[in-house]
């Protein structure tokens, strides 16, 4: 079946120098990152005389959401075998210095960081070795640093600035490195026409637009509602399959949205990640995560939350409800760890019939403690915040990290129904559809278009 179009422009990115290290894997010019601007067409013929709906997300490259199907940044990795350390070039996001560097296993990559700078570092694959204490020490006395920190809990992603390189472990390591001048931490982002939110440089950078999130789907959102996003960048490894999806989003605190009330049930397996939320900017003290935990007061969930009253409506009707149990804070530079259901035998993630991720619901909270008067701050602020989708196969969980933190069995039991899987039932007894479950789109996003709309429109 032949392809239609679907041009990249490309650009090569040279390998910078690094740090020698023993038994260095010898640097060609496959140690260049190719970064391509995804330009319009579909990977498939029978793309052009399907539905819109049908079309996603078979029809793209796999890891870009819904509501920004084109126009993606796409970065592919060299091969580790023959490339000790590919840097790529640098972008800049709101300020945040932005680049992907991996290293083959125990090569280093060097730190140049200044004093009025802070460099942060988030893992997409594999492991680097004594960077901060938010792995496991190994048998050999290292700090192991993984994709993902112990469930449940907040980590920093701050590196320490007598830190001079990183060195991967023994599978290598692929992370993102960012940079952010330390000035920037104390200038609250009260508006989206303005630096440092506009500051925004780099490789087909003139795609990168703060969009209001009413402006891909008006029918849903009123436009009046601060709700925006900034996408994206896919990583790829170097067979071009996914890796990682990063984008950007911002709310205003004293929005009712709070980035949405969700949990990503009914995605399809091909399509399904594991969701990491880093704070850029803090709107308020209070900014992170709010989780529902399952059984831990009911023994079931609901579809909607139970509607708070006019008194107490903040947080988009969440944060009275008592199946929201956890908070999770994230100063600048914080990371949660995994929210999703885990085994606890083996630290991999539960799925649904599907094969999607399980998760409790859960949002990202920007808006005041509390609905008391003067409780927001004047003018009103944003909480600038990048989300990491990983490929599902890079985010177990290593089981020392489940033994030692308690928080950790509080969401192991994700095991409800799903919609999505009943109706898959459904269409089960009717006869299977000639498309497998990747021409379909995910029900968590209709779900959130649902919620959010009925939300604001009762305000």
């Amino acid at each position: 079946m032949a392809m239609l179009r679907f041009a990249l422009v490309s650009l090569g990115v040279a390998a910078l120098p690094q740090l020698p290290a023993e038994d260095a894997v010898p640097q060609h010019a496959s140690c260049d990152m190719n970064i391509s601007l995804q330009a319009e067409g579909f990977l498939h013929e029978w793309c052009s005389g399907a539905t819109s709906k049908e079309r996603f997300p078979a029809c793209y490259p796999n890891g870009v959401p819904d509501w920004h199907r084109e126009n993606n940044v796409i970065v592919r990795l060299p091969d580790p075998n023959s490339c000790s350390v590919a840097v790529s070039e640098e972008w800049v996001i709101s300020g945040w210095s932005w680049k992907y560097v991996q290293l083959a296993p125990g090569q280093s990559f060097s730190l140049n960081v200044s004093d009025s700078e802070q460099a942060f570092l988030k893992l997409i694959r594999g492991t680097v070795l004594d960077v901060n204490q938010i792995g496991v020490q190994n048998a050999e006395g290292h700090w192991e640093t993984f994709v993902v920190t112990p469930p449940n809990t907040e980590r920093s992603l701050q590196l320490d600035h007598r830190l001079k390189s990183i060195k991967a472990g023994s599978e290598g390591a692929v992370f993102a490195l960012m940079v952010v001048p330390v000035e920037l931490f104390n200038v609250p982002i009260t508006a989206m026409d303005a630096a440092p939110t506009t500051t925004i440089s780099g490789p087909f950078s003139e795609h990168f637009q703060w969009t209001k999130f009413a402006n891909y789907f008006p029918e849903a959102f009123p436009d009046s509602l601060e709700f925006w996003n900034l996408a994206g960048i896919l990583l790829q490894d170097h067979h071009g399959d996914r890796l990682n999806y990063n984008q950007w989003w911002t709310q205003k605190q004293t929005d009712d949205t709070d980035g949405g009330y969700h949990n990503h049930a009914g995605t399809p397996r091909n399509g399904t990640f594991g969701e990491l939320h880093m704070v850029m900017y803090s709107a308020a003290p209070n900014t992170g995560m709010i989780v529902q935990l399952p059984s831990t007061v009911y023994t079931e969930t609901v579809h909607a939350p139970k509607e708070i009253p006019a008194d107490k409506k903040f947080f988009w009707n969440n944060r009275d409800n008592d199946y929201v149990q956890l908070t999770l804070p994230l100063p600048p530079g914080y990371v949660h760890g995994p929210l999703w259901s885990i085994n606890v035998t083996d630290g991999e993630p539960t799925r649904d019939c599907m094969g999607a991720v399980r998760y409790p619901w859960h949002g990202l909270v920007t808006g005041p403690i509390s609905a008391t008067p003067g409780s927001s701050s004047h003018p009103a602020r944003y909480t600038p915040w990048v989300v990491f989708e990983h490929a599902p196969e890079v985010i177990t969980v290593p089981t020392p990290m489940l033994q030692y933190v308690t928080n950790a069995y509080l969401q192991n039991v994700v095991d409800w129904p799903t919609k999505a899987c009943a109706a898959r039932e459904v269409e089960s007894d009717l006869g299977e559809d000639h498309r497998d479950s990747s021409h379909s789109v995910g029900a968590t996003f209709h779900v959130f278009v649902a919620l959010v709309a009925l939300v604001a429109f009762m305000k």
